[in-house]
């Protein structure tokens, strides 16, 4: 399921690149979003981008909308199953509060 956060770019890391399954070479980086509300405790969310959108890595401060989507995928830790979230980016907009 699609997901939506409107929020600022607050920090990004470093653009690198990586080779998907099939070969093909791609670039990525996860942007930290924060949801602009008031509240407390606002709404953040660490989610990775790729090809085109890694251009929002240089918009720092910058509003945006991002739809997002969270994978959960299992790995092996100390002979041990466990859990992680994936949240990847599928569209970012510039965004008006």
């Amino acid at each position: 399921m699609k997901k939506q956060i409107f929020g600022v770019i607050k920090d990004a890391t470093q653009v690198k690149q990586f080779e998907k399954k099939n070969g093909q070479v791609n670039v990525k980086c996860v942007l930290h979003i924060m949801a602009l509300a008031d509240e407390p405790y606002p709404e953040e969310l660490a989610v990775t981008v790729s090809g085109d959108l890694t251009l929002y890595a240089a918009a720092v401060g910058s509003p945006v909308a991002v739809d997002y989507i969270v994978r959960v995928f299992s790995f092996e830790k100390d002979g041990k199953k466990m859990y992680g979230n994936d949240v990847y980016a599928t569209a970012i907009q510039p965004w008006q509060p």
